[in-house]
């Protein structure tokens, strides 16, 4: 069985347990996963449909002809045109795979276009969020995605330590920013996983602030939560460092987190639970002076995407699989003073975890 038989085949499993007829996606990591086709979510709507005994169709712009058709030969596809648009396009789907089924979509990437498009031809009850569903598809990893991870990793912790190597005070946010992402492409990162997060002083407690030309001073935090890309993953890292020197008020905060963070990859073990793991953090946070700056939950599943399932929340009861892979970033914030947050990818195994970073957690000052 080929990996996109298989991937297939998975989707399939999915949809019949939710009681779907069929799966229709949009450019994005799904779409990918089960095509092996990376196309860019424009103007001109495109999908890939997945029915549940196996069959595929799409709707195509014309333009994307020659890469669609050389990868998914097999695949009923009708094209359209800018000049005539997809509206019979996407009428001659909905008959290739009918409409008396419901149909799944991606309720946390469909755009509204492509969803009132398909509406014009099944009932509205008969267009379901299917995202819990497909929460299963990607859940666990295979050897050639944390291969990709590792990787990834690897380049991100280089490029970090070349930031440090060359000085975090007098620089500002976006200057540490620019450095780390030409870093990052220096060591082989085929992308990023997202623009780089660099927070000082203050602004460190909000979590997904703005990089702005606030300079690193003596005694301020400095917060970094970037990722390079390889291939098709994403790393997610997390450091809190020092300018000079830390207070003894911000390393309570930071030792803290740190205990939470060693907490959080210990609970990470076939027999506990996703929730099990947000738990063994939060608890030594709740437990401490500091409960009042919690923020946000423990972590979340990371690979294609740099979001995904698991999401890492007492709340959450699956249980822990070889294969899984997520983050595990506790966070302190207190306004207009400090945010601290360590953040590790870590990857289930048999018998434990394998944690995928291995930058230096504990306290750090730097000049």
């Amino acid at each position: 069985m080929s990996v996109l038989t298989d991937r297939r085949t998975r989707a399939q499993t999915l949809m019949a347990e939710a009681g779907l007829g069929a799966l229709a996606f949009v450019p994005g990591p799904n779409f990918a996963y089960l095509t092996d086709v990376h196309l860019h979510l424009m103007e001109r709507p495109t999908l890939f449909a997945l029915t549940r005994d196996g069959g595929t169709a799409a709707v195509m712009p014309a333009l994307e002809r020659l890469k669609w058709s050389s990868a998914m030969p097999q695949a009923e596809t009708f094209y359209w045109d800018d000049a005539d648009g997809p509206a019979a396009a996407i009428a001659d789907l909905a008959a290739a795979i009918g409409t008396d089924h419901p149909l799944g979509v991606e309720g946390l990437r469909m755009r509204a276009a492509e969803f009132l498009a398909l509406g014009r031809h099944w009932r509205a009850d008969s267009l379901r969020d299917a995202d819990a569903a497909l929460a299963g598809l990607r859940l666990l990893k295979t050897a050639d995605e944390i291969a990709e991870l590792r990787r990834a990793i690897a380049i991100s912790e280089a490029a970090l330590g070349e930031i440090y190597d060359g000085g975090i005070g007098g620089r500002s946010e976006r200057e540490i920013a620019a450095r780390l992402r030409a870093a990052m492409l220096a060591q082989g990162a085929t992308g990023f996983a997202f623009d780089p997060i660099v927070l000082t002083g203050g602004e460190a407690a909000n979590p997904h602030g703005d990089v702005g030309d606030r300079v690193v001073a003596p005694g301020q935090p400095l917060l970094i939560d970037f990722g390079a890309s390889y291939g098709d993953m994403h790393a997610d890292i997390t450091r809190t460092v020092f300018c000079d020197h830390a207070t003894d008020a911000h390393a309570a905060i930071y030792e803290t987190v740190q205990t939470a963070n060693a907490a959080g990859r210990e609970a990470t073990r076939p027999g506990h639970s996703v929730g099990d793991v947000d738990a063994a953090a939060s608890d030594v946070l709740l437990a401490s002076p500091f409960a009042d700056l919690i923020l946000h939950k423990t972590g979340h599943g990371l690979g294609r995407e740099v979001h995904e399932a698991p999401q890492v929340m007492r709340s959450n009861t699956a249980p822990l699989e070889p294969g899984m892979v997520f983050t595990i970033e506790p966070g302190l914030y207190r306004q207009g003073d400090i945010g601290v947050r360590i953040e590790d990818n870590v990857v289930v195994t048999e018998d434990g975890h394998d944690c995928l970073t291995s930058f230096p957690r504990g306290l750090q000052s730097y000049a």
